[in-house]
C-alpha cells in the first residue's frame, strides 16, 4: 500500500513566505509610524511645559518685559531646547501700556519647526 505524500510543495512554502513577508512588512512600517507619532507628541508636550514654565517666570516677576525678540536656552529631558520670545505692546488706548502681547516658540536645538507656539496676554499688576 502506498502512502500519500504529507509534506507541503515548495510552491506552497513560497506562497506562504511571501504572505508572511507582506504582513510583516506592513506590521513593521505601522509600528514605525505609531513611533515616530509618540516621539512627535512627546516633543510637543515637553515644548508646552517649557513655554507655560517661561511664561509663569514672566508673571511672578514685577516688571513687565520689555519689547523685541530674544532667545533663550533651555535643557530639559536631557535634551537641549532654544525659546523665542517675542514681546510686543498691546494697542489699545486705555489698558495698552499696562499689557504686553508674549508669543513664545520652542523648538529642539536640532530642529528648526517650532515644537510649540504659545500666545499670552500679560498685564502689570495694580494697573487701572
Amino acid at each position: 500500500m502506498k502512502h500519500p505524500n504529507r509534506g507541503f510543495t515548495l510552491v506552497e512554502v513560497m506562497v506562504a513566505l511571501a504572505i508572511f513577508a507582506l504582513l510583516a512588512s506592513t506590521i513593521a512600517t505601522s509600528n514605525i509610524q505609531a513611533l515616530n507619532s509618540a516621539r512627535q507628541i512627546e516633543e510637543q508636550v515637553q515644548a508646552r511645559w517649557i513655554n507655560q514654565n517661561v511664561l509663569t517666570q514672566m508673571r511672578l516677576d514685577k516688571a513687565l518685559p520689555d519689547g523685541g525678540t530674544t532667545r533663550q536656552n533651555y535643557s530639559y529631558n536631557n535634551q537641549d531646547w532654544i525659546v523665542e520670545i517675542e514681546v510686543s505692546n498691546v494697542e489699545m488706548d486705555l489698558l495698552g501700556p499696562f499689557l504686553r502681547h508674549i508669543k513664545l516658540r520652542t523648538r529642539l536645538k536640532t530642529d528648526d519647526t517650532p515644537a510649540d507656539i504659545l500666545i499670552a496676554v500679560l498685564g502689570e499688576a495694580g494697573s487701572p
